[in-house]
């Protein structure tokens, strides 16, 4: 070994510490010692060589596409160009050998008489078994934090043969062996080149972030390569090689062996994709009006139910993926405001719940910013049949508002995300479409509002609706859904004979004139008409 060898060799020790035993008596095993770092391909046979550590994807709200640079077409001496690695026609193969080479070890060699094959030990004979073997050795490693939840797959790929190879050209990657991404690369490491030696490594490996990419849960490394045997030599076998299977054997026969071996598919330690879904909103989104509330962490003021619309989804299959468990961040009492703002100490704003992976938003939001509490109050209390509800003016102030939360929400998720936005029902009877409650019947309700209270409470929930629907084509995303709730409750609505929302509720007035868990269930239904949710 030169001086130049004998440096590189020195410095390649990091993370794996190779124990070699004879070749003839057994593969050389691996001893994992350490971390990662960078390292050259090695030139010689060293007790230790080291894996370029994976790094970080940036964050991004951005699907994951992997786009490894490919090496190009290899030239080989005195046979000329060959094609590049990774572009070959590859499946599995059983081991191959010519006549006579059946028992060769690895990739066997049949050397004739003044042969230019040269031993790397001392005292080997011509009429000594000539062999190249390959070994991959992997870790796989999961990162589990809720913002960055992704699998690493490093590799040491190395070749060593019991003679001088008169060329050698090596290089690995990882492939997805995913059912729906089988085939693709996810990496290419460094190739290593050597004229004259008997030993070359190569070592790399790459980062999968399991919530921007939906394969890489099962994933294979393969090592590539072109052996140039010495001159008056051939390559006679492709024998079985431990812990690897071929996927390309050509050139037995000939001086140039060409090969692909693959470790077999192996669990990267992902799970299955889910869809991740944050749901946001005010009472209508939280839960109000069908108890029990959720207890801490959940405020208490957020009155949230497990019994609202979004809860109900979760586990359902959305874009042929389940959907995750519900992350409910809507509060009763909400304004457009709070869900930029904190509403309360025990959180942050709700949007900061709307993460890069966040693949499923909905919302309601929106009524109290036009005071319908107070209106309905001032219904029942006293007269509000004679005007408008809401003016054209506190319409438009919202909307503008409503387009600028969206927006916000928007570029806080997936480039293919959804945020489905949802209208409020009409949970009071509608003048001309429901039968008007009579004075025998649901009580307090029919005392406090007549008709034409009614009529102005339908006309102003529909107005809202129409301008909940014109900021979500206000925004141009084609990301965003409306959801028309105005008539879920049709049938259904507070005093009919099976009301799916609250009236006056004397024991809890704030559950009043909200969905009980029979009026969620509807809106949920909805939702996953709209979007195509499946159960």
């Amino acid at each position: 070994m030169d001086g130049k060898r004998r440096s590189r060799h020195r410095t390649a020790i990091a993370w794996w510490s190779l124990r070699r035993r004879s070749w003839a008596a057994a593969v050389p095993m691996l001893m994992v010692v350490g971390l990662l770092t960078t390292v050259q391909p090695a030139m010689a046979a060293p007790t230790g060589s080291t894996i370029a550590p994976a790094q970080p994807e940036n964050a991004s709200t951005e699907a994951w596409e992997p786009r490894p640079t490919l090496p190009g077409p290899v030239v080989v001496p005195r046979k000329g160009t060959r094609p590049a690695p990774f572009t070959s026609r590859t499946a599995p193969v059983s081991p191959k050998a010519l006549p006579g080479q059946e028992k060769a070890t690895g990739n066997g060699l049949r050397a004739d008489a003044g042969s230019a094959v040269r031993s790397r030990t001392a005292g080997a004979g011509q009429d000594a078994d000539w062999y190249c073997q390959e070994q991959v050795a992997r870790r796989t490693s999961v990162n589990a934090d809720a913002d960055n939840y992704s699998a690493t797959v490093e590799y040491l790929a190395e070749l060593s043969c019991n003679f001088y190879l008169d060329y050698a050209y090596g290089v690995a990657g990882v492939v997805d062996r995913t059912p729906g991404y089988d085939g693709t690369l996810l990496y290419v490491g460094s190739p290593f080149a050597f004229n004259r030696y008997y030993y070359g490594a190569t070592s790399g490996g790459v980062r999968i972030p399991g919530d921007f990419y939906d394969g890489g849960r099962q994933v294979e490394i393969l090592f590539e390569l072109y052996l140039l045997a010495p001159v008056g030599s051939a390559w006679g076998a492709c024998g079985p090689l431990p812990g690897l299977r071929y996927l390309l054997c050509e050139g037995l026969g000939t001086d140039l062996l060409h090969i692909v071996l693959g470790t077999g598919t192996f669990d990267s330690g992902l799970a299955a994709p889910v869809i991740r879904f944050t749901a946001l909103g005010d009472s209508y989104s939280a839960g109000t009006g069908a108890p029990p509330y959720l207890g801490p962490p959940n405020p208490g003021i957020c009155r949230r139910a497990n019994a609202t619309y979004s809860m109900q989804v979760q586990g359902d299959r959305f874009r042929g993926l389940p959907i995750d468990r519900t992350n409910l961040k809507a509060c009763h009492g909400a304004r457009i405001n709070d869900l930029t703002n904190r509403q309360s100490l025990e959180e942050f704003a709700q949007v900061d719940y709307v993460k890069p992976y966040t693949r499923l938003v909905t919302v309601t939001i929106g009524g109290n910013d036009l005071g319908f509490a107070a209106k309905l109050r001032d219904c029942a209390l006293s007269d509000c049949g004679g005007a408008p509800l809401v003016t054209p003016a506190e319409l438009q102030a919202t909307q503008t508002r409503l387009v600028s939360l969206y927006q916000n929400i928007l570029s806080r998720m997936r480039s293919d995300a959804v945020l489905a936005v949802l209208s409020y029902p009409a949970f009071l009877p509608v003048p001309g479409v429901d039968p008007l409650p009579t004075s025998s019947g649901c009580f307090g309700t029919n005392a406090t509002i007549d008709t034409a209270e009614l009529t102005r409470i339908a006309e102003a929930t529909a107005q809202a609706r129409d301008m909940i629907a014109a900021a979500v084509r206000a925004t141009g995303d084609g990301r965003i859904v409306f959801v028309d709730a105005y008539d879920v409750f049709q049938g259904h609505r507070v005093c009919s004979g099976d009301p799916w929302s609250n009236g006056f509720v004397v024991a809890d007035p704030e559950d009043s004139f909200h969905p009980n868990a029979r009026g969620y269930r509807a809106m949920a239904d909805r939702l996953r008409q709209v979007l195509g949710i499946t159960l």
